[in-house]
């Protein structure tokens, strides 16, 4: 358990709700403290010094207290820019609030993920392209979270990975073999996962492929249950153009 009063301590605002009638019920991702639920007690008042601060994709310096499961916020003051995250780029921004979420224990601290975040969050800002930076933000959560994927060798033969070669992915294995005459699994070629243990020459075939594996991967561990920020991206964007660029990133 996290200690009973945290000041000054930087993170990010992963989701917001109503909480009583003038509060807000926060989820934290904190450098130092990992993931915090905590109490915005008045947050919604016209005179809350929490009004407008209480937001996503803004690194803000945070300070908590309380011994229980959730805590008070004490403290929320904006540590640079909000981020100005719109269009695919927010939808993208919530998808990895959500893994977060999911994947990330209360008050396990991930300090290199926080960083990994704030450079995914700085990078979306800033134009980049989407898919790279959620395929590599994937594969630095799954590292972080025990679920690492193997990228080096063939399980089966214990060879190292063939760029020329296809391979199958059975999630639940953890292991990336030959292709055999099993079914199932996700087929991905080895100069994918050679560019995704390098993390360079991502380019459109190799962001295809890792898009569906790390996509069952995460199905896998959530035991078939969908990320909802997946469906949002259909229901928000009305063009064409918008669905395509919103759906080929996650």
């Amino acid at each position: 358990m996290a200690q009973a009063r945290i000041k000054g301590e930087p993170g990010f605002i992963l989701h917001r709700r109503p909480y009583s009638e003038s509060s807000l019920l926060i989820d934290i991702f904190s450098r130092h403290h990992g993931r915090v639920t905590a109490i915005a007690k008045g947050a919604r008042g016209l005179k809350s010094s929490f009004r407008g601060m209480v937001r996503p994709f803004a690194l803000t310096t945070l300070g908590w207290s309380g011994k229980g499961e959730v805590k008070t916020l004490t403290q929320c003051e904006w540590a640079g820019p909000d981020f100005g995250l719109e269009g695919p780029s927010l939808y993208c921004g919530f998808y990895l609030n959500e893994l977060l979420l999911k994947f990330i224990q209360r008050y396990d601290p991930h300090e290199a993920l926080f960083d990994h975040y704030l450079k995914s969050v700085v990078a979306m800002s800033q134009g980049h392209s989407p898919q790279v930076i959620l395929r590599l933000f994937e594969k630095a959560l799954l590292n972080e979270t025990g679920y690492g994927l193997q990228l080096e060798r063939d399980h089966e033969s214990g060879e190292p990975l063939d760029p020329l070669q296809q391979y199958q992915y059975r999630p639940g294995m953890g292991a990336f073999v030959r292709i055999s005459n099993e079914a199932g699994g996700v087929m991905v070629s080895g100069a994918s996962l050679i560019a995704l243990r390098a993390e360079k020459n991502l380019d459109d075939i190799a962001l295809r492929e890792l898009k569906f594996l790390h996509r069952a991967i995460f199905q896998h561990l959530l035991d078939g249950k969908t990320l909802a920020s997946r469906a949002v991206f259909s229901t928000v964007y009305a063009s064409e153009a918008s669905r395509v660029s919103a759906s080929e990133s996650v």
